[in-house]
């Protein structure tokens, strides 16, 4: 007579990279938080500029919580089974590195360089990243879309943003 396998009741273990997302997502939100605390209210204002950044903060803060706690409890992010995904496969950390990169560089130059030099780079490297090798194309698709996001939030909602070395022309 044979025995059957034992049966294990032990929890699954915390998985440390869906951790590491819980905590960044509730780690933004109260960021959020605290940032969109120092927004001014606004005269007679019911709904003011603060309204809308205390509901994203606060929401994204409540998500990351629950996160933590079903990450806690053992449960894994898994892939939808749509997707073709090899869970065994090292993880390449290129794209997401020159993506960060390109994000990083942009909002250094930024106020020197401008909004649209420095949102260009961003964009420029999420192309990069996503496998596109047309510098030409890439450097003016990024400048183009850059341009077009400075002049409809400059112009269409009377933002205002750093020209930087465009000063005068945009």
């Amino acid at each position: 007579m044979t025995q059957p396998p034992p049966t294990s009741s032990a929890r699954p273990g915390i998985s440390v990279p869906d951790l590491l997302v819980a905590l960044a997502i509730t780690a933004l939100g109260i960021a959020l938080f605290i940032g969109s605390r120092e927004i001014p209210f606004g005269i007679n204002a019911v709904v003011g500029p603060r309204v809308f950044p205390l509901i994203v903060s606060v929401s994204l803060t409540a998500l990351g919580v629950l996160l933590t706690v079903s990450v806690l409890r053992g449960d894994r992010a898994e892939p939808a089974a749509e997707e073709d995904t090899d869970m065994q496969a090292p993880v390449n950390l290129a794209a997401p590195g020159i993506i960060l990169g390109g994000f990083l560089l942009g909002a250094a130059v930024l106020t020197s360089a401008g909004f649209v030099i420095g949102t260009a780079i961003m964009y420029f490297s999420v192309a990069w990243a996503f496998g596109e090798r047309r510098v030409g194309l890439m450097a003016f698709v990024s400048l183009a879309v850059a341009l077009v996001t400075y002049l409809a939030f400059t112009r269409g909602l009377d933002l205002s943003l750093p020209a930087g070395v465009l000063k005068g022309i945009v």
